[in-house]
């Protein structure tokens, strides 16, 4: 299973740009601060993501502004075929 529930702020959002297809498409990048316990020990956690959105959700994710709390819902997948970096292909897109 691919599944990846996050909360944090959105320290970036991005244009819509458009597939070759004229499908809508929205980047925006997360940062994820947390304390997690770990080996019976709590540990500060904290990460910044690149969130992907798109078709309607695409419009959705862009019209939210730098700053907004948001907890995202998706599945992980690989920027592009070339590329090792990770990128959040989002399916859901909750304000907190």
């Amino acid at each position: 299973m691919n599944r990846l529930v996050i909360s944090g702020v959105l320290i970036q959002v991005d244009l819509v740009r458009y597939s070759p297809a004229g499908v809508p498409i929205a980047e925006a990048v997360i940062l994820h601060r947390s304390s997690q316990a770990v080996a019976s020990q709590a540990r500060q956690v904290e990460c910044e993501l690149t969130v992907q959105a798109s078709g309607s959700l695409a419009s959705q994710l862009a019209q939210l502004v730098v700053g907004t709390q948001v907890k995202l819902e998706g599945a992980l997948n690989r920027r592009s075929m070339n590329s090792r970096q990770l990128i959040l292909i989002l399916n859901r897109i909750e304000k907190e």
